[in-house]
């Protein structure tokens, strides 16, 4: 008898013999760790492999004894593992899924000595062999004979034409797959299945079966499997299915017609199955997630605009524009009946760290709406939106029937963050999700989405879609026909000085567990924001602030005196050096240089040209070089900037000038786009005049051929990264006066509008008549 290390699955209220099948529902702690930590990834694993391997776990049953507690029999069965899947129940909150197993019994196996308790049982176990008596095994054949009538399939062969051991191990067997159905307490089952002598073995059988039960047993042809046990003390499956036709019945007058039909056909099709049909845990998986769908859910209540403007305004600092249309949209949506109520998608577009999330979190709490969010940043596969079919393995519904579950309403509010982000399997950048996802954003569609799980169409109108992006370029563009864009901007410094005075300080004391209010002196926010920060958001401000609150806490601990109040020599010690530079005025005084003004999806920033000219006797037509990770669309501006100069220019004044090289700083970053066209002017007119740009100056807008200044988009957040960058005057082109007036004042710069490149240049230069003359 040799033994060998296995895991223990303890089960309870059923036994497993050998030959036999059994289906558990894994729920308990320990169960879930034994399968998380051993049988989920070496059953998978055999099943890549060539031949398959096996995956055994030792199956031992706990019953309860005298005493009514459960004890561990020591005979248990060596089980073969046919299936493993799992199963997403919601009760477990520790485990995220549950798992439904088929295991098949292989032998009788000891345990020997117990390895180890937890996580899981680890035992030493032996195979237990059948023992009989040979003088009295004839005996033994007749007396099965006459107490069971049994079928052709189940014929025991004559012992004297029959080696002696092949008619034990048939008895045995035989015995074994009675003991499996007849009726029995576990503790009757486990005597049986921990009887070794086949002949005292058959003797307990006779005794619990009582003849003419048995008969009428054995003789069928499909005996009964064992009914499906769960090792948590689960409802057994008969009252599974009756918990499914009552909620059934009780969803009947809100059900669609054709859903009610294709669930009552589902249900049918599962009280014929027994749980031992590998079908039967699917058709139970899907009744039981279409079941447990908001059908029906209260509609929220009637809004109180007051109450809403006054939540947003609680949550969130300045943003009066956004908030105002939010306000808008919820009036609006108050007075439509449901007839005209074709779903509300919002698109909040802006810089990270600007409150997009947070926009949609209040709203959520201002409508009374359940909140549930889709994370679709690089999703790549549209059955993440619509499920797989039931007929795939492990089929699961899609992830918007998904978070509607969770919800438990109809009216939900859902977050489909970094929708410009999705993901794409095709070189064309098309993407199937994108697809999928118009039907779920169409109005005129969603009333009717179908997901391949659910196979039934299920109403979204009532759902209230809000979509997050940095960035539109990246969207697909029917998919943003379908939304209404709010676009958020970057906070000016005021503006984070007063978020981080009033949400992001405090916020963070607590966090922190600091026992007082944290005061910092005048110009200490902007200090850290101006010295420690660059971006258009406040994630970064709200690190910083951590980092300081981090130094106080240990302050705290080691019962040191907080200071009353935080000065900027305190934070430079905390925070170190100064993270951001002043790069523009490192570039004071050379000629060459100009400061345009960028859009990224990260906000705005600001972007240096610099030119130079090589001299040099040539007869090759004026060459340009450019370097710096520029897109076509750059280049073809740089292009046009030297032809236009090339025509503004007097016969002969480039003379000698045999090239000209045109470098754009930080060359590991893609530069793209027309709105540097004027600074590339300014930068070439600088190198050929040595007239210097003044430091002090950016600039953003597209060229044409004659010279005309074109609008350029992103405004707010070019003239945010130019204060943050210590710019005083910005040039716009006209047609952007309207935002120029807006953002210009409010973050105390000087906005001068241009309408084409003599007009630049007379700003830049001083007059283009003086420019024109040193050409």
């Amino acid at each position: 008898m040799r033994a060998s290390p296995s895991p223990i699955l303890t089960i309870r209220d059923a036994v497993l013999f050998p030959g036999a099948y059994l289906r558990v529902s894994v729920g308990r702690e320990s169960s879930l760790r034994l399968v998380q930590e051993t049988l989920w990834k070496s059953f998978h694993a055999s099943l890549e492999s060539a031949p398959i391997a096996p995956v055994h776990v030792g199956v031992f049953t706990e019953h309860k004894d005298t005493s009514d507690t459960y004890v561990l029999g020591n005979v248990g069965t060596l089980a073969r593992v046919v299936q493993l899947q799992r199963t997403k129940k919601y009760r477990n909150r520790a485990h995220e899924y549950e798992y439904s197993m088929l295991v098949q019994g292989l032998s009788r196996v000891e345990i020997i000595e117990t390895l180890q308790t937890a996580p899981f049982i680890m035992a030493s176990i032996a195979t237990v062999e059948d023992t009989y008596d040979a003088a009295s095994l004839t005996e033994l054949v007749a007396l099965i004979r006459s107490n069971f009538s049994l079928s052709k399939k189940m014929q025991l062969p004559r012992v004297n034409t029959a080696d002696e051991a092949d008619v034990v191990a048939k008895i045995s067997a035989w015995l074994d797959m009675l003991s499996a159905h007849v009726q029995g307490s576990p503790a009757q089952k486990q005597a049986l299945l921990s009887t070794s002598d086949v002949g005292e073995r058959l003797n307990k059988l006779v005794a619990l079966v009582q003849g003419p039960t048995s008969r009428a047993l054995v003789s069928s042809r499909n005996p009964s499997p064992p009914r499906q046990v769960d090792d948590d003390d689960m409802d057994t499956d008969e009252n599974d299915t009756k918990l499914l036709t009552k909620k059934l019945s009780e969803l009947q007058s809100v059900l669609p017609p054709p859903t009610f039909k294709l669930l009552s056909r589902e249900l049918k099709r599962l009280m014929r199955m027994t749980p031992q049909q590998p079908e039967h845990h699917v058709v139970q998986q899907y009744l039981e997630f279409m079941l447990d769908l908001p059908w029906q859910s209260a509609v929220p209540p009637a809004l109180d605009m007051a109450t809403v403007q006054a939540q947003l305004d609680a949550d969130h600092y300045g943003m009066q524009l956004i908030k105002t249309r939010l306000v808008e949209y919820m009036a609006v949506r108050q007075l439509q009946d449901s007839a005209q109520r074709k779903g509300l998608i919002l698109c909040l577009v802006g810089p990270p760290g600007v409150g997009k999330t947070s926009l949609a979190q209040s709203m959520a709490t201002a409508t009374g709406r359940p909140l549930e969010r889709l994370a679709l940043g690089g999703v790549c596969d549209e059955t993440e939106i619509r499920g797989h079919r039931k007929t795939y393995v492990g089929a699961m519904a899609g992830s918007v029937l998904s978070a509607l579950r969770r919800a438990q309403s109809s009216h939900a509010l859902v977050v489909l963050d970094e929708i410009d982000k999705l993901g794409s399997r095709h070189a064309s950048g098309a993407s199937s999700v994108s697809h999928a996802l118009l039907e779920v954003l169409d109005p005129h569609q969603n009333h009717a989405f179908t997901d391949h799980y659910a196979s039934a169409p299920f109403d979204l109108s009532h759902v209230l879609f809000v979509a997050t992006a940095n960035s539109v370029e990246t969207i697909p563009r029917p998919l943003l026909d379908r939304m209404e864009l709010l676009h958020l901007e970057g906070y000016t410094l005021e503006e984070k000085v007063a978020i981080a005075t009033q949400y992001i300080v405090p916020r963070q004391v607590r966090q922190h567990g600091l026992p007082a209010p944290v005061v910092f002196a005048d110009g200490a926010l902007p200090y850290v924001i101006a010295h420690h920060t660059r971006e258009a958001g406040v994630r970064d401000l709200e690190r910083k602030i951590a980092a300081v609150c981090r130094h106080l806490a240990v302050l705290v601990v080691q019962k040191k005196e907080l200071p009353a109040t935080l000065s900027v020599e305190l934070l430079a010690s905390v925070l170190g050096p100064d993270s951001v530079h002043d790069e523009v005025a490192l570039r004071s005084g050379v000629a060459g240089v100009a400061t345009g003004l960028a859009w990224t999806p990260v906000g705005g920033a600001i972007l240096f040209v610099e030119a130079t000219a090589l001299r040099g006797a040539t007869t090759a037509p004026l060459g340009l070089q450019l370097t710096g990770a520029l897109g076509d669309v750059m280049k073809e501006s740089a292009q046009l900037a030297l032809t236009w100069l090339r025509g503004y220019l007097p016969p002969g004044r480039l003379d000698g000038i045999s090239e000209f090289h045109l470098h754009f700083p930080h060359g590991a970053t893609p530069k793209d786009g027309p709105s540097a066209g004027i600074a590339i002017v300014c930068a070439l007119v600088s190198v050929v005049t040595q007239q210097v740009v003044p430091v002090d100056v950016a600039m953003t807008g597209e060229i044409t051929l004659r010279g005309v200044v074109l609008p350029v988009g992103g405004v707010p957040q070019k003239l945010q990264a130019a204060k943050r960058a210590g710019i005083a005057r910005v040039l716009l082109p006209a047609a952007n006066k309207a935002e120029g007036d807006e953002w210009g004042p409010k973050l105390g710069l000087e906005v001068t509008y241009v309408s084409d490149l003599l007009a630049v240049l007379d700003t830049v230069f001083g007059t283009a008549a003086v420019v024109r003359s040193r050409l």
